[in-house]
């Protein structure tokens, strides 16, 4: 009866293992019985195997396929052959299906499937190998680094998830994988202990899929989790981020997820993770850039207010520093490539925010070293008695040239300018450079300097601002970062990947 067993997956099922099955017993020139399925028993509620019944060769005849163990349960002798064959090919890291059945009495048809599957008659195993794709193991290796747990939750044999697993290198050394009838022996208290220890879960059900989730979920872990079939829905629905199988999941696997996998592959999960993180810091490094060069203009303008001076900037001259900071605030930070320890970094968790209050604390010191180089500038020009437009275009070069340094600097809180590369960027180059290009055509093109309110620089005394604000800037940042290490060592520590578990 093996050859029909074969055969006893249903034409219309999509699954990856039914058409590889199907596929190999074409192989072994095993035909593809004509007869129709009368009557089917799929995977699901709480059952590990499927049943169907068939008509061969004039005789009612139920198949019984799926897990060897709850298979070998409903037959009434198996060899002992057939359970060291299991024992041996599970422990090879291969999955096993076990196939049995019966011949039905007249009418017997007729009755409930489940009350069918008694007294079978064992057939044989059927075993195929799923290796890992490569590289998944070197990805879960730089995703522990990065805080990132992998948990393994499968239906399949204990030792096989085992064999897996330590191929992948999921889980410890000591190989411990807990099934889903011990799953349901625990309570919460238990079940929760067990999780702070145990990646690899195996012969589970969607149910204990999902309580898993919500365990996690209640430890205060962000909770991802892949799937592809209608009974991985509940999981998917109850994460935090539910991620389907593009390519052979289902409709319902992908309505209830939030993120689909066009190419099915972990790899690209974990490269998703990255590029989040990626974006994630190059969001905080634009954000604190802009609202220290906007604290840095605010204060500008308070100084004339409360000392009686006239302001440092014409309008059109703060048009235009407007229009530099916008742009290096949003097009530069999102081009800037991912910084090199990104992938060991371990990320805050839920608490982490965009402005705590480190990222607020280098906001209002960037601020005011913009600030007073800007008005050092500003108040010399004004000491030495320049024409009052010489005054302005003097403020403006500090501030343009000031900006662009604290661009640069802002680029990374780890590395310094040096470290970063000067090329690494091209867009804030190009910035940069149209900033600069702007500031000297309108200080030495005539016919520009009417409609900015510039005036001539003497090139020794511009190249003298913009070698002191820089020297100034750069001095002050490497201050201010040896006293952040030593005020907010937390924020510094979880960049140097010994932060929270993601």
């Amino acid at each position: 009866m093996i050859r029909d067993a074969l055969f006893s997956i249903p034409q219309f099922s999509a699954s990856p293992l039914d058409t590889g099955v199907r596929e190999r017993a074409r192989s072994l020139e095993i035909p593809d019985p004509s007869s129709p399925v009368l009557h089917k028993r799929d995977f699901g509620n709480g059952r590990s195997t499927r049943a169907v019944i068939r008509e061969i060769e004039g005789r009612m005849m139920i198949f019984v396929t799926g897990a060897p163990e709850e298979v070998m349960r409903a037959c009434s002798g198996v060899p002992e052959k057939a359970v060291g064959s299991l024992s041996e090919e599970t422990g090879k890291g291969r999955r096993v299906i076990a196939v049995a059945s019966r011949p039905l009495s007249p009418g017997e048809e007729a009755a409930p499937i489940s009350s069918l599957e008694h007294d079978l008659s064992f057939s044989g195993l059927i075993s195929f190998e799923d290796p890992p794709r490569p590289g998944v193991a070197e990805t879960i290796s730089g995703a522990s680094a990065a805080g990132i747990r992998t948990i393994m939750v499968t239906g399949d044999h204990p030792a096989t998830a085992r064999f897996i697993a330590s191929q992948v290198g999921i889980g410890d050394r000591s190989g411990v994988v807990v099934t889903g009838d011990e799953i349901d022996r625990m309570d919460d208290r238990q079940f929760g202990n067990i999780l702070g220890t145990v990646s690899v879960f195996a012969r589970a059900t969607p149910e204990h899929k999902y309580r898993i989730v919500k365990a996690l979920q209640e430890k205060g872990e962000i909770v991802a989790v892949t799937g592809d079939g209608i009974n991985d829905a509940l999981a998917l629905k109850g994460a935090d981020i539910g991620i389907a199988m593009g390519q052979r999941g289902t409709d319902v696997a992908r309505d209830a997820a939030e993120v689909v996998l066009a190419d099915d592959n972990y790899i690209t999960i974990i490269r998703g993770v990255f590029e989040g993180r990626k974006f994630f810091e190059n969001l905080r490094k634009g954000i604190v850039y802009y609202l220290s060069i906007k604290t840095a203009l605010v204060l500008i303008f308070l100084l004339p207010v409360f000392a009686a001076l006239p302001l440092p900037f014409s309008p059109i001259q703060i048009i235009l520093l407007e229009l530099f900071m916008d742009l290096g605030a949003s097009a530069g930070f999102v081009a800037e490539p991912a910084e090199p320890g990104i992938i060991s970094r371990k990320s805050g968790g839920r608490e982490e925010k965009v402005l705590d209050r480190p990222v607020v604390a280098r906001v209002l010191t960037k601020g005011a070293v913009l600030f007073a180089v800007v008005t050092v500038v500003y108040l010399s020009a004004l000491y030495l008695g320049y024409p009052f437009v010489l005054v302005q275009t003097s403020a403006l070069s500090a501030w343009i040239f000031g900006h662009i340094v604290l661009a640069y600097f802002s680029r990374s809180e780890e590395r310094m300018v040096p470290e970063t590369g000067f090329f690494g960027n091209r867009v804030i180059n190009l910035w940069g450079l149209a900033a600069i290009g702007t500031l000297l055509a309108g200080i030495y093109i005539p016919v520009l300097q009417a409609p900015l309110n510039l005036g001539t620089l003497p090139p020794e005394v511009l190249v003298s601002i913009a070698v002191g604000v820089s020297a100034a800037i750069a001095i002050a940042e490497g201050v201010r970062r040896l006293l952040f290490r030593r005020i907010y060592p937390q924020s510094y520590q979880s960049r140097a990947n010994t932060g929270n578990t993601a």
